[in-house]
């Protein structure tokens, strides 16, 4: 607190200025903190001191939560917490299945995800469909499959036999037909 008198008898405190003395005595000290001494500061105990540090920073805190708030609110495009939360957790509109499966093929990716489903790409379901379908095992491994159905087998067989029957005793038989049926069950 500085006080200046200027050679027109002004008087000027703290930054401003009273034309004379009794317009500086009529001022507003309303504004003004009021005077301590020296010896009001050193009588005021430790805890009362204390005690007003803490009322100051609860005060200041406060002030600075709400100032805080405002200013997230404002920055928020959500109109509350609740609103912001179930924004952050719904998953958006999905894109439709062809631009999904379209930009994987073009990444170069064998799967893909739609709506929490794995999905392969039309390179990864060549790629799976070949190793779960291609095996390669040692020749003899599988035994061979007959071309002729059982029921076909015997009927064979017993024309066969029949045809031998009839040549042993002497009665007409197609050789053709026989060395057709023999050569067939050969084959099989």
């Amino acid at each position: 607190m500085a006080i200046k008198i200027g050679k027109d008898g002004s008087i000027t405190r703290d930054g401003k200025t009273y034309k004379n003395k009794a317009a500086y005595k009529n001022r507003d000290k309303s504004k003004e903190g009021a005077k301590s001494s020296f010896f009001s500061k050193i009588l005021e105990g430790s805890k009362s001191k204390k005690a007003k540090a803490a009322k100051a920073s609860v005060a200041q805190g406060k002030r600075n939560q709400a100032a805080t708030s405002k200013m997230y609110a404002a920055e928020s495009m959500f109109t509350s917490a609740k609103n912001r939360d179930v924004a952050k957790t719904t998953p958006g509109k999905a894109r439709p299945f062809g631009d999904a499966k379209a930009s994987a093929e073009k990444s170069g990716k064998d799967q893909f995800l739609y709506k929490g489903k794995s999905y392969f790409t039309t390179k990864g379901a060549a790629d799976n469909r070949d190793k779960k379908k291609t095996r390669i095992a040692p020749k003899g491994t599988f035994p061979k499959k007959s071309n002729l159905d059982a029921k076909t087998v015997a009927s064979f067989k017993k024309r066969i036999r029949d045809m031998k029957e009839r040549k042993s005793k002497g009665k007409n038989f197609s050789a053709k037909n026989l060395k057709e049926l023999e050569a067939k069950l050969a084959a099989n």
